[in-house]
Order: C-alpha cells, then sequence, then structure tokens
C-alpha cells in the first residue's frame, strides 16, 4: 500500500459500478466502520427537506443514486489506488443540489456569478484504510482542476466544527486545515461548520 499511486477520476456513467461498489451495504469500504450511515449511498444532499430522510432505505437511496448516475446528473469525483475505489467526493455545480443548504441548515449563499458557474463540495468519504494518506486532499485537488477546466469560478465548502474529534463523522465534510490550504478562505461562521470559499481563476 505504501507509495500506491492515487488516481482521481470524474463519475459518470461508465464509472458506477465502481461507485456502487464502494458504497454497497456490508460489501463495500465506504462505511466499514461507520455501518449506521451505511444505507445513504451519499444521497442526503440531494433529498428536498419535505422527504423524511430516515423513510428513505439503502434500497431506495440505491436506486435513486444509479437512476441520477445513468442519466449524468450526479457528480463527484472518485479516488482510485491500485485499480480499486478508496475515497469518493460530493462535489457539483450548486444548481444540481437545490436541497443542501436547507439539508445543512444554513441560510442560501449569496453568489455573484450563475448558479452553473458555482461548486458545493458537500461531503468526503475515504476507505478506513487509507484515511491521512492524502486521498482527500488528492480529491480536492483533482475537483478544483476539473472545476476550473470547466469554466467554474466559485467553490464552497462546509467544514464542520469537529475541533480534534477522530470520529468517521466529525469531518466528512472535510476538515477545514484542508480548505485553508487549498487556498479557500472563511465567508459566514455557522454555530456548528464554518462556510469556506474558493475563486478559481480561468484555465487554472
Amino acid at each position: 500500500m505504501a507509495g500506491t499511486r492515487i488516481d482521481v477520476e470524474r463519475l459518470a456513467p461508465a464509472r458506477r459500478d465502481d461507485f456502487l461498489r464502494f458504497f454497497d451495504h456490508q460489501r463495500g469500504a465506504a462505511f466499514a466502520d461507520n455501518p449506521e450511515w451505511a444505507t445513504c449511498y451519499c444521497h442526503y444532499y440531494h433529498v428536498p427537506k419535505a422527504i423524511e430522510w430516515s423513510s428513505l432505505d439503502g434500497a431506495a437511496n440505491r436506486k435513486a443514486m444509479t437512476a441520477r448516475i445513468d442519466v449524468a446528473e450526479m457528480e463527484g469525483f472518485l479516488a482510485y489506488a491500485g485499480g480499486e475505489v478508496v475515497g469518493w467526493l460530493n462535489a457539483q455545480p450548486w444548481h444540481k443540489l437545490p436541497h443542501a443548504c436547507a439539508r445543512l441548515g444554513v441560510a442560501p449563499l449569496e453568489l455573484d456569478v450563475p448558479a452553473h458557474c458555482a461548486a458545493a463540495i458537500v461531503c468526503f468519504v475515504v476507505s478506513p484504510p487509507w484515511r491521512r494518506r492524502g486521498v482527500a486532499a488528492a480529491l480536492l485537488d483533482g475537483a478544483l482542476a476539473s472545476f476550473a477546466a470547466r469554466g467554474i469560478r466559485v467553490v464552497d465548502a462546509f467544514p464542520w466544527k469537529a475541533g480534534d474529534g477522530t470520529a468517521p463523522t466529525d469531518h466528512y465534510h472535510g476538515p477545514l486545515s484542508l480548505f485553508l490550504a487549498a487556498g479557500f478562505a472563511a465567508v459566514r461562521e455557522e454555530k456548528d461548520l464554518t462556510i469556506v470559499r474558493k475563486r478559481l481563476a480561468p484555465g487554472a
């Protein structure tokens, strides 16, 4: 495992099965140490608040995410090591995350660019054996490069105020230090999280 190269690929219909293998309950690596979240399939921030989250089980979330991937409506990035998925980043243009702020419990952010020119980062998932090995940083770097090349000009993220917490649920938005090191700056403080933003240069 030491020195294994990490490759980051944008999610596409052809990578659907890789995504599902990573998340599939009891078989996938995504929630190996956090089985309570194993039914999510990273669907949470796509669900309107009018729908009770607890009413959706793993099969429903898997079906919804499969459909979104198949029609190229679901975006994000997969990290591969040795041909296997070891990490996932839910990062996509804001117009594809209309329910995210409500689910985060924050007021909508003001944008000075069209919604399709801005993006949000809402979830990192890294396989337990691969944590603290640069997977999250590789995912973030890959996402920012992809966004810049596609004309995205603003990227927002929402790190929890988890302090020194080490539970898998403490940093699934990514730690604040990760974003600050990548050039993000705080734009708003909330009770439980800090909203950070980075502006991308065209073609950077």
